[in-house]
């Protein structure tokens, strides 16, 4: 009777645990260094919507990380508003502002972007 109870229960450990070692590796990302961007790829970040939404959180992680910016948008006042905010909370870093509609630049084939 022990047997007949005991199968089941083994043969769910060893899924649950062929499970949690798939997940190994994932885990191993969440747990690593962050990379030093300023080495692999020079001072300067260019972010593009950096008013809102990612874009801000971004703009704003990549200042934490010791980045220069240069932040292109389509509205001067926000743009303002996300520097003095950069600046307040990493005040060495350089930031330059471009505003720019992205929508209406030309696209690879000379046609008027949608």
């Amino acid at each position: 009777m022990m047997a007949w109870f005991a199968s089941p229960v083994v043969l769910g450990a060893v899924y649950v645990a062929a499970l949690a070692f798939r997940l190994v590796p994932h885990l191993a990302v969440c747990l690593r260094r962050p990379k030093d961007l300023r080495r692999s790829y020079g001072t300067w970040a260019v972010t593009t919507g950096p008013t809102s939404g990612i874009g801000w959180s971004l703009a704003v992680e990549l200042a934490r990380s010791g980045l220069n910016l240069v932040l292109i948008g389509r509205h001067p006042a926000k743009l303002r508003d996300i520097s003095q905010t950069i600046c307040r909370a990493a005040p060495t870093v350089k930031i330059k502002t471009l505003v720019l509609d992205l929508s209406l630049l030309a696209t690879a084939h000379g046609d008027e972007a949608m």
